[in-house]
Formats: structure tokens, C-alpha cells, sequence
């Protein structure tokens, strides 16, 4: 009868202090983005406190998850992806399937900051997968968040706010869940969502989205000093200097509440880039060499680069040309040393505009070509990322699909009788299969016979005009296309004038002839005067060739608004009526 009431003595007792435990691992959940150190330190005395304590293996599980996330806010990238590996297989041993999506997603965004999409996004996907599979909300919504910023990142925007609405709407469901693990604050979310709507144009939408994630209860600490600079950036982008100083303040009061060199180094390298972009060249100078020693002693290359990026523009803003030269080398040098090509791009256009505002063409061209150069292999990167992870995608498939028999397996009593005729069936297959092909290869093969063009490059031809058009125009800089139809010409002499041709363009310049024997001209750097000369010396060239009628060549000068189509369109309709008023 005694050892029944100590029972329930004990019961009574552990009960509201298991309850007790559990909400303070939600406040913790709170605290681990709004303040971060103070969220580990908490973590790891609570740790103490379980280690050794029967059954409580959910709760030493979460407080994993809890401190992984806290590696993550304080840049400890490394140490996560450990704690994050370690932890998951202890859950798996454990039976705790419904902890793995957690450190996942903790694992994922940890390869993510350190710029390696190749294992952060298999990683990604299969905690979506899980979550979905195994009705954990938090870790869903955790996970459609991460692969939203990855999505942003490459420009995949209408991927990037599908995932943050998906999440949005599922938020109220953290509540329903069981057992509680670790989430996103809703504030993160919604500054997400602001930033992807304004890339589309969507203005007001973003900026309620901003005022909403601003006015979220957990908005305090970190996680408001980062939404207070958001604002800040969306105010200078739409020219509103009274509101940008406002949140910039706000963020620079919730500096001295950031414990770790790194948060602050993230912290200067974004209020710089406010202050580049507001003209305070000497505040964004002082605050990026702050940031700079201190991504430097932490081997953060990434951060580095975009640092040593932004400095350089500041130093060429103030007529330091060497030191912004000298800033830029060694940006670009970080970024070829780590495979950095969308930094390379960015530290490429800026020279190329540098040197075509100091009138010096020719350097301007050079790095208009490396920029070019830097954005084919990004774009063939990013290809090759999201292909390993469609297959990745279709392997975990084929897994959870039970396999089928083949027809002839069905019908095939006999094991030696398929073994007898598979090989020949199988040369008989490849046969009909490489008859096919070489019959599809071949007008194929002479359609493309006559193409010319002088870049050398394996991307499409038509797409590296495009490139070259949205380098000009977001540059600034001039640039024309002739069309010229080479119908009046003897079919043979075609290759021949399209030599002679070439000898009056400029390197630069680019020729392609189309499959409709259309001959396109494009010139960078050229105005549209500029081109009327290039045409009188082509049109000498092309006379001697077509005695019987008169050259009429198209012209079209770059507008804000052109892509390539819209600009031949506009050079065939010049070229019309032209051949009206001759």
C-alpha cells in the first residue's frame, strides 16, 4: 500500500515537470533564432540534466535538433553537419523515424551556406519527403523554406513562392502536431516571400508581406534586426530614403544584442551594402573591413568574396583605382579557387562597366566575354545540379516502387530459352534503333551545315546572342543588329561573301547565318549612326555580288525592352521599308 502512494506521489511529480520541460524546449525553440548563443548555452545544461534518465530519449533528440538549428544561426556549419549526421543515425537506432526530417533539413542548410547545392538539395528532398510521409508539419515547413531560399538563389522564382505559400498554409498545423521538434519563425517566412514577390514586380504584396513578418510576436532579437534591414533595402529600392534610415537604425541598435563575431560580420556586410547603394561610401568602407577580417579568421569564402566584391566597388566609387583593382583580383582569383561562377559574373560586369565609363572599350569588351564566359558555365552548373537531383529523385522512386515483370518474363517458362534469344533480339533492337537515328541525324546534319558564327562557345548559337544582348543592356551600353537575305546572291558565293564580311567586322562583332538564310550581324558598343557606317562598308563588299540589284541591309539599335526576337522583327521591318522607298 506504501510503495502504491509513493508511486503516485512520484507520478504527480513528474508529470508537471515533464510538462514544464516541454515548454521550455518551445521557448527554446524561440530563443535559438532570436538569440542563439544564449539558446546553447540553455541547451547543453538541459542536456545534462536527461543524459542518463530513463525515457528520455525524445527529449534528448529534440534538444539535438534545437542545438543543430543553433549551429546553423551562429554559423558553426561544420559542427551542425556533424551533430546533424551523428544525430539522425541515433534516431534511425532508435526507432525515432519522425526526428530524421529535422536533421535533414538541419544537415541541408549547413552544405547550403557552404555553397555545395550537390548535397544540400538530395538532402533536402528527402525531408520533404519524409515529413510528408511521416505528418511532421514543423519539418515540412522547415524544409519548403530552405529549398525556397535555394530555389531564390539560382532565380527559380515562381518555385521559391510556391514553396514559401505551401508553407505559409500549413503554418496553423504546428499547433496539431503531437509531439513538437523545431521550426522556422513565420516572420523568416514571410521576408521570403517579400523578397520573391518584389523580383516579380509584385510591389504592395511584398511589402505587406514585410509589414506582417515585422508585426510576428517572435520578431525580437536576431530575427528582427534581419527583417528591420530587409525593410531598410526594400525602402532604398523604392527610392523611400526616410524609411530606409528608420530601419536602419533599428537594425543597428539590435547589433549589440548579436554574441558572435560572425553575426556581426553578416550583420556590417549587409548594412554596407545599404550604404553603397544610399552613396555613404566611407560608412560601407569601415563597416566591409570589419566584416572582411572577421570572414577571413573564419575561412568563410563565400562571404569573403561577396565582401572583398562590394569593397572594391566602393573604392572604384571613390577614384581608388588600384586598391579597387587590387580588391577585385583577389575576389575573382576566391572565386575561380572555389568554383564561385555567379560571383565571377557579378565581379566581371562590374569591371566591364568600370572600364566602358572610362571610355577604354577594349578592356570593356575583354571582361564582357569573361562575363559571358562565367555565366555559360553558372548556367551549366546549375543544369547539372538539378539534373543529379531529378535522378536522385527518380532513384528514390524506383525504390519505393515494387518491381513489375517483364512481359517476357512472364510468358518465358523456360530460363534457357530466354538466355538463347535475348542477344539477338537485342542486336536486332539496336539495329532498327541506329537506322532510325542516323535517318533523323542526317537533314539535321544539313541544315546546320552552313552556320557561322566567331564565338567560341558550345552553347546554342542563338542563345549566346541573347547573352550578349542582356550583358549589353544591363550594362548600358550601345549595341545594333543588321539583317541582311543574301537571296540575290548564287548559293555558292554565299560562304564566300560571309568571309569577306568578317574581314570588315570587328572582332567583337558577331555573324550568323540562320537556316532560312537570313544573315544576322550583332555589334556591341555601336550606336545606331555607328552601324550606318558599318553598313555602307558592308553594302561595298556585297555589290560586287549581286550587280543587278541594290544591298539592302535592316538595322536595329538596342531598346530597354528588346530581347533578340523583338530586335530582328524590328531590323526585317526597317529592311521593308527600306526596299518601299527604293
Amino acid at each position: 500500500m506504501d510503495f502504491r502512494i509513493i508511486v503516485l506521489c512520484l507520478a504527480c511529480w513528474v508529470s508537471p515537470v515533464y510538462a514544464g520541460t516541454l515548454e521550455q524546449l518551445d521557448q527554446l525553440n524561440t530563443l535559438v533564432f532570436q538569440y542563439p548563443s544564449q539558446a546553447l548555452s540553455e541547451i547543453n545544461t538541459l542536456e545534462g540534466h536527461f543524459e542518463g534518465v530513463v525515457r528520455s530519449d525524445s527529449i534528448l533528440m529534440r534538444l539535438s535538433a534545437l542545438k543543430c538549428e543553433s549551429y546553423i544561426q551562429l554559423g558553426e556549419n561544420a559542427a551542425a553537419v556533424n551533430l546533424a549526421r551523428l544525430s539522425e543515425a541515433r534516431a534511425k537506432q532508435l526507432g525515432l523515424e519522425q526526428a530524421r526530417p529535422y536533421f535533414l533539413n538541419c544537415m541541408a542548410q549547413a552544405y547550403a551556406n557552404f555553397g555545395d547545392y550537390q548535397q544540400a538539395l538530395p538532402l533536402l528532398y528527402s525531408s520533404i519527403s519524409l515529413s510528408r510521409q511521416l505528418k511532421q508539419p514543423q519539418a515540412l515547413i522547415g524544409g519548403l523554406w530552405l529549398r525556397s531560399l535555394l530555389n531564390a538563389n539560382v532565380n527559380h522564382n515562381n518555385a521559391a513562392i510556391e514553396d514559401l505559400r505551401l508553407a505559409l498554409d500549413i503554418y496553423p498545423d504546428i499547433t496539431q502536431q503531437k509531439q513538437k521538434w523545431t521550426w522556422p519563425p513565420k516572420g523568416y517566412l514571410y521576408t521570403s516571400m517579400a523578397k520573391q514577390l518584389a523580383e516579380i514586380g509584385e510591389q504592395k504584396e511584398a511589402e505587406k508581406n514585410l509589414k506582417k513578418a515585422l508585426n510576428e510576436e517572435t520578431t525580437q532579437g536576431k530575427v528582427l534586426l534581419f527583417i528591420a534591414l530587409d525593410m531598410a533595402r526594400f525602402a532604398q529600392q523604392n527610392q523611400q530614403p526616410n524609411l530606409r534610415n528608420k530601419y536602419t537604425q533599428i537594425a543597428r541598435v539590435k547589433l549589440a544584442e548579436l554574441s558572435t563575431p560572425l553575426e556581426l560580420a553578416i550583420a556590417y556586410k549587409t548594412i554596407a551594402l545599404i550604404d553603397f547603394d544610399s552613396g555613404k561610401y566611407s560608412s560601407a568602407e569601415q563597416l566591409l573591413n570589419l566584416s572582411l577580417s572577421t570572414f577571413r579568421k573564419e575561412a568563410d569564402a563565400i562571404n569573403t568574396i561577396s565582401v572583398l566584391w562590394l569593397n572594391a566597388q566602393v573604392n572604384l566609387k571613390r577614384d581608388n583605382e588600384a586598391a579597387g583593382l587590387t580588391l577585385m583580383e583577389q575576389a575573382i582569383s576566391l572565386a575561380k579557387d572555389n568554383a564561385r561562377y555567379s560571383d565571377l559574373k557579378n565581379c566581371y560586369a562590374t569591371l566591364a562597366t568600370y572600364f566602358a565609363e572610362q571610355g577604354k572599350f577594349s578592356l570593356a569588351y575583354q571582361y564582357q566575354l569573361k562575363q559571358l564566359e562565367a555565366l555559360e558555365n553558372e548556367t551549366l552548373s546549375i543544369k547539372n545540379i538539378w539534373l543529379s537531383q531529378l535522378k536522385a529523385d527518380l532513384s528514390r522512386k524506383e525504390q519505393i516502387t515494387p518491381p513489375t515483370h517483364s512481359l517476357i518474363t512472364a510468358t518465358t517458362s523456360n530460363g534457357i530459352m530466354l538466355s538463347s534469344f535475348f542477344p539477338i533480339a537485342l542486336v536486332i533492337v539496336s539495329l532498327v534503333i541506329f537506322i532510325t537515328w542516323y535517318q533523323r541525324k542526317l537533314p539535321q546534319q544539313k541544315q546546320t551545315e552552313h552556320l557561322v558564327v566567331n564565338l567560341d562557345t558550345k552553347m546554342d548559337k542563338k542563345k549566346s546572342l541573347e547573352d550578349l544582348l542582356n550583358i549589353n543592356k544591363q550594362a548600358g551600353y550601345p549595341l545594333s543588329l543588321l539583317v541582311f537575305n543574301p537571296k540575290h546572291i548564287i548559293a555558292a558565293d554565299v560562304l564566300i561573301v560571309i568571309e569577306q564580311l568578317q574581314t570588315k567586322l570587328r572582332e567583337q562583332d558577331v555573324l550568323l547565318q540562320q537556316s532560312d538564310q537570313q544573315i544576322i550581324i550583332m555589334l556591341p558598343h555601336t550606336s545606331e549612326q555607328g552601324a550606318m557606317n558599318v553598313i555602307k562598308q558592308l553594302s561595298s563588299t556585297i555589290s560586287v555580288w549581286q550587280e543587278e540589284s541594290k544591298v539592302n541591309i535592316g538595322l536595329a539599335s538596342m531598346q530597354q525592352f528588346d530581347d533578340l526576337h523583338s530586335m530582328i522583327k524590328r531590323a526585317n521591318i526597317n529592311q521593308l521599308r527600306k526596299l518601299k522607298t527604293n
